[in-house]
């Protein structure tokens, strides 16, 4: 998601396996929603079915709930028999009957009928002033147009069965099934996603679009839905989708849904990942406009917030800074390093501008509000945190841990420890000071550097110093020393709040750089003495 906005002693990794306030149902599991909606023109409301295939995880299950909310229950019923059931506090609550075995499955059925707000499904205005449909889930928004465990620790396969007036082009995750003609000049579309997706990503939309149809190198089908008039907007932001795909492709794994459609639509943020039904801000398709932004971010969602999904809503950076780090990743490729690092340097700036007003940890569960974790330390300090496990692991074992890490995971669940034990069996190091130092902290170091020529020894007298504020971080920082034109190049392990430090050098310097090759998230400040 892309929002708009106006070495070391080994520490012990101590995150808690759960941390959201989300409350767990340890004996079920969703497998499968079936949702069929009725849409109109008529009114703002909608009527619906939806079935549920659930699976019992653990013997003598004998109730459950659902997340929902908003909507009137016109019928319910477990494996075919009406339930004892109520509605209190945003949730369904329900007799299964008779205590369930572990691995059994049964059957939920929920008919409801209900007027659409401004949470969840909407119904709202286009640019062009038509009336469109669109869902907008995140975070936990889908309970409101259907019945659901909203939240993205238990996926699920989902198919839609959307009844609309025939006028509309209606699309949704997965693979498209059919459309047939139904009564009253509507049409029934068929749409089935067979990969488990969390609740977040299963989404609708109805408007009346132009489509484009193409086939990608990556052996992806491509689809591009926009309004008439922005054309020529949608032709410049979707032009390198196929480029996009094949970079992903190589550097992790092939894609993982059976499509990608992209869309216009009315959502309030600049773009929106859904599984395979990428949703974009029509702010984004001005006729002025050429902006390829976020399409590079919301692809890269496809592999790490929807394919591995965080488990838990404190660990959003192994989605956020991973599709922006991917993005910058992309951009290296296609444009260049300079553009590579043009995007990084702005993202260190945004990350420490926002740091030094808000000085919290990336994971965070003290921070209750997820729409608050839609901040810079889940995205710009996320993707740095990747950009200096790289440095410190190498490029061929960092690639190959992101690999294996998603191989692992893909259509899964994950939490952070996850991805560092991955990454510790990759490259046969331990980690633990790495992700507790940048996760579990706040803050960046802030290196005060005062170097001399010692002529004597032929070295270079270094006193460096850390912000006596918080706990010294610890990392290996590269120095260049330069001679005129020669240069010379040492890494240090920095990691006290005051060191002084010798390095041999063969000239007088002229000049000394603090990690030349951009590689730290930091501020330095040096100077000669």
């Amino acid at each position: 998601m892309r929002i708009l906005l106006p070495v070391a002693a080994i520490l012990i990794w101590t995150a808690p396996v759960v941390a959201d306030d989300y409350e767990r149902q340890p004996g079920i599991d969703v497998l499968h929603y079936e949702i069929a909606l009725e849409l109109t023109d008529s009114n703002d409301s909608i009527v619906g079915t939806t079935r549920l295939r659930v699976a019992a995880r653990q013997s003598g299950l004998s109730s459950m709930w659902l997340d929902f909310d908003g909507m009137a229950v016109d019928s319910f019923s477990v494996d075919g028999s009406g339930s004892q059931h109520d509605m209190r506090a945003g949730r369904l609550h329900f007799s299964l009957g008779r205590p369930r075995a572990a691995g059994e499955t049964l059957l939920i059925e929920v008919r409801y009928h209900g007027e659409l707000r401004k949470r969840g499904l909407q119904v709202a205005a286009d640019r062009a002033g038509k009336r469109a449909f669109f869902a907008e889930n995140w975070p936990d928004n889908a309970h409101h147009w259907f019945p659901c465990i909203d939240h993205p620790s238990d996926k699920a396969s989902v198919e839609f069965q959307i009844t609309a007036p025939a006028h509309y082009e209606v699309v949704a995750n997965g693979s498209f099934e059919e459309r047939r003609t139904a009564s009253g000049e509507r049409a029934i579309s068929h749409w089935y996603e067979r990969t488990p997706i969390p609740t977040y990503c299963m989404v609708i939309a109805a408007a009346e679009y132009t489509v484009r149809r193409s086939d990608s190198t990556a052996k992806v089908p491509l689809s591009y839905y926009f309004y008439p008039a922005d054309t020529d907007a949608a032709a410049f932001k979707f032009a390198r989708t196929d480029k996009v795909l094949n970079y992903f492709a190589a550097t992790i794994a092939s894609y993982p849904y059976e499509k990608l459609a992209q869309l216009e639509t009315t959502t309030p943020l600049g773009g929106m990942e859904n599984a395979g039904a990428i949703f974009y801000s029509e702010g984004g398709f001005r006729s002025d406009a050429r902006i390829e932004a976020p399409v590079p971010h919301e692809i890269a969602h496809q592999w790490f917030g929807d394919s591995v999904t965080e488990g838990d809503w404190d660990h959003l950076w192994l989605s956020e800074g991973f599709a922006t780090y991917l993005d910058a990743l992309f951009y290296e490729y296609a444009d260049g390093e300079e553009a590579f690092q043009h995007i990084m340097g702005r993202a260190a700036d945004t990350a420490m501008k926002y740091m030094r007003n808000h000085p919290d940890p990336v994971i965070n569960p003290a921070m209750k509000d997820i729409s608050r974790k839609l901040n810079p330390l889940n995205y710009e300090k996320g993707a740095w945190i990747l950009h200096m496990l790289r440095k410190i692991v190498g490029d061929q074992r960092f690639f190959e841990g992101l690999r294996q890490y998603y191989a692992k995971f893909a259509g899964k669940n994950a939490l952070t420890e996850d991805f560092q034990r991955v990454m510790e069996a990759e490259t046969g190091e331990a980690l633990g000071w790495f992700f507790d130092e940048w996760l579990l902290r706040p803050g960046w170091p802030a290196y005060k550097v005062r170097w001399s020529w010692l002529p004597k020894s032929q070295e270079v007298g270094m006193t460096v110093t850390q912000s006596p504020k918080a706990a010294p971080f610890d990392m290996p920082v590269a120095v260049e020393i330069r001679c005129g034109d020669r240069r010379e190049l040492r890494t240090l392990r920095i990691f006290k709040a005051s060191q002084e430090i010798r390095i041999p050098a063969t000239c007088k310097p002229t000049s000394l750089t603090l990690d030349p090759g951009g590689w730290v998230l930091k501020t330095a400040d040096i100077r000669p003495r």
